[in-house]
């Protein structure tokens, strides 16, 4: 069997180990990135036997860890993350990033050192910095993922997830400071500020580099209307930004100097950029598939780095009885490092007032709570096989020695940390509903209740359905939503103002997805979208922090805003009298829709027991208000602008476009016409579209 063959064959394998370990851990009750490494860790014995010798032809090299997993996991992240969010936490991922990072890796540094000395391991201090410069990096994505089971809240999955993506290249750009004075040695103040000028050029460099190539993307897929273009384009820039960036680095020079470029950096900008600016390029129809695709791609490569994690034994030339002693210590002081990085740091930013308070239970689960994982292998690898110094004393390699640690490392946080998380949780009381939480869970509880009654009510005229069987689940349910509504008006304070802000919010989501559906019609233009959902989020979360969802002036400019709406670009003025009235007619349109539907859920007869009238026609005629403005300044420029009165022709036009290509759509997928006649009949409705 040739090695090619080989390769193939093994990546086949640990895929489709990897597919019974995601079914399996669920039963198992066990993180799914955890489970990998056990079954990676189970494969080593399995693999010396002739028959199954295959499994360890694929391994974790360097080039594939760095320039095809980490720019995947970087950008699936980065791509989700909502930029506003971030902004408004920008403060503590910053300083958790940097100044966390940093003190982390001096830290493990120094009692690194003094006690392995203790224990008899003579080992240099610059080798314990470079250890401690790639352990100190967090891993996202076993934890988030247990946060989303355990209920966890999204502002500390949030700052978690925002600190791993930025530490990463933090980590790097200090490791390869360090790796560079290992090979070079130490030379007082000129080393000193020679590393200092790299580490800052490489974040700075990084930043402008993902800036630009963020909007040289997003250019491109305003260009390409095509779904696989985009979609190709999407993963050409996780990856050209990484590869172009560590290119750029080697070619570029300042006094003399070469400068840096944090090609993680890079691609967390970029990813960045695209995921809230560039997402409104990217045709409608395709948002939703290149999300699942981007998700699918970043499971592939989790499964596969976690996996091959727990086959990194095999490779490791280390005796396990000689590194113990060494290894202990060592993971001993990077628990300590971790809480050394988090407690201080975040009492500064507390004492500041800077942002939201973080409190203390968020801030011990932070501490506990960090994984490691491919980044800290990925830097392992990067380290030379030749890489020596005048004070290594140790039979094994520097590259060994730092790899066995490594290893140490990220398996007790796998399998010590990563499976106390649930418990920590619960011992910290982080998954209890706290603030308006509580009132948030009584308010749904009534609403899906509501919902489900106006479904059964609709079914009353319907023949297939059983009357006795329908009015018995109506009977229930509206016992059930009877006594959530005792919950709820029992147990709020202000209940008239709760109920009335959980139907703006509801008000605001029906905004949303009406706007969405009029973007993805071509019935609104993409400034006009942007403007419009801009406004709607920033509605939102004022609601979220018990806000009013219209608040003054003064109170939208906040400071850590500011980089949201700038990468957003929700405040676009609309200059084109065209884009002008295409967003007030949508803003009409949406107005309508959630007068619809509200008027129907204040119609249905348990709410009129709550007493809610009141509030229902002060957000009705709040809204429609809303749309006799719009449709005033509507008529306004029709009058002001006669040519609109063609795009209105126009609009209605494209809408009956859409409706014949769905109709012909479903008599395909019906088996009523074969796909050779809907091509025809396409053709010819397109012909007869664009001649009109």
């Amino acid at each position: 069997m040739s090695s090619t063959v080989q390769i193939i064959l093994s990546l086949i394998t640990l895929l489709l180990l990897s597919i019974f370990a995601h079914i399996a851990a669920p039963r198992l009750r066990l993180p799914y990135s955890v489970l990998l490494v056990l079954v990676g860790f189970l494969l080593i014995p399995l693999s010396k036997l002739p028959l199954f010798s295959y499994i360890t032809s694929f391994q974790l090299t360097p080039e594939l860890l760095f320039f095809i997993f980490l720019p995947i996991l970087i950008f699936e992240s980065a791509f989700n993350m909502n930029i506003r969010r971030i902004s408004e936490n920008i403060a503590a991922i910053s300083a958790l990033a940097i100044a966390g990072l940093l003190l982390s890796a001096f830290f493990i540094a120094f009692a690194g050192y003094w006690g392995l000395r203790a224990i008899g391991f003579e080992v240099p201090f610059i080798v314990v910095l470079l250890f401690g410069t790639l352990i100190s990096a967090t891993d996202p994505v076993a934890i988030l993922a247990l946060f989303k089971d355990f209920g966890a809240p999204r502002r500390l999955a949030l700052i978690f997830e925002g600190e791993s993506l930025f530490n990463d290249a933090t980590a790097l750009a200090l490791f390869l400071v360090v790796l560079e004075s290992v090979g070079a040695g130490f030379h007082g103040a000129g080393s000193l500020l020679h590393g200092v000028f790299i580490f800052f050029s490489m974040l700075v460099g990084g930043t402008v580099f993902g800036f630009l190539m963020g909007w040289v993307f997003t250019r491109l897929l305003q260009f390409a209307r095509h779904e696989h273009l985009q979609i190709t384009l999407t993963m050409l820039a996780a990856h050209a930004t990484f590869l172009l960036a560590e290119f750029t680095s080697n070619s570029l020079t300042l006094w003399g100097e070469p400068i840096h470029i944090s090609s993680i950096l890079a691609t967390v900008i970029t990813s960045l950029s695209i995921g809230s600016y560039g997402r409104f390029k990217i045709l409608p129809e395709v948002q939703e598939y290149i999300g699942r695709f981007w998700g699918y791609a970043a499971f592939v490569a989790n499964s596969l780095v976690f996996i091959l994690l727990g086959l990194l034994f095999t490779t490791l030339p280390v005796g396990l009885t000689d590194i113990l002693p060494a290894m202990a210590v060592i993971i001993l002081v990077v628990v300590v490092a971790r809480a050394f990085s988090v407690y201080p740091v975040i009492a500064v930013l507390n004492a500041l007032r800077l942002e939201q308070h973080i409190p203390s239970s968020w801030q011990h689960l932070m501490a506990w709570g960090s994984l490691r994982g491919a980044l800290a292998v990925t830097m392992v690898l990067l380290i030379p096989d030749t890489l020596s110094h005048p004070e290594w004393t140790q039979a094994y390699s520097i590259k060994e020695f730092i790899m066995a640690l490594t290893i140490g490392c990220i398996y007790f946080t796998l399998f010590i940390k990563a499976t106390t998380i649930n418990g920590a949780i619960r011992r910290f009381r982080i998954n209890e509903l706290q603030g308006l939480e509580p009132v948030e869970y009584r308010e749904g509880k009534v609403y899906v209740y509501a919902q489900t009654l106006l479904r059964l009510a609709s079914m009353q005229n319907q023949p297939h359905v059983d009357k006795a069987a329908l009015h018995e689940l109506q009977e229930r349910y509206g016992a059930l939503y009877r006594q959530a509504y005792g919950e709820l008006s029992s147990n709020t304070r202000g209940f008239a103002a709760m109920f009335a802000r959980v139907l703006q919010i509801h008000a605001i989501g029906i905004e949303k997805q009406t706007l969405k559906a009029l973007y993805a019609a071509a019935e609104l233009t993409e400034i006009g979208y942007r403007r419009a959902l801009g406004k709607f989020e920033q509605q939102l979360v004022f609601l979220e922090h018990g806000l009013s969802a219209t608040p003054k002036r003064k109170t939208l400019r906040k400071r850590w805003l500011r980089l949201g709406q700038l990468v957003s670009m929700s405040t676009d003025q609309l200059s084109d009298p065209a884009d002008k009235y295409l967003y007030y007619r949508a803003m009409a349109v949406c107005a309508q829709q959630v007068i619809y539907m509200l008027s129907r859920l204040a119609e249905h007869e348990g709410i009129r027991l709550f007493e809610a009238d009141k509030i229902f026609d002060e957000l009705l005629g709040q809204y429609r208000e809303y749309k006799g403005h719009a449709l005033d300044r509507v008529a306004g420029m029709q009058q002001q602008y006669p040519a609109l009165a063609e795009q209105q022709i126009e609009l209605l036009e494209q809408e009956l476009f859409l409706s014949q290509i769905h109709a012909l759509e479903e008599l395909e997928s019906s088996e009523v016409i074969t796909p050779a006649v809907k091509t025809v009949l396409y053709g010819e409705l397109r012909q007869q579209r664009e001649a009109d």
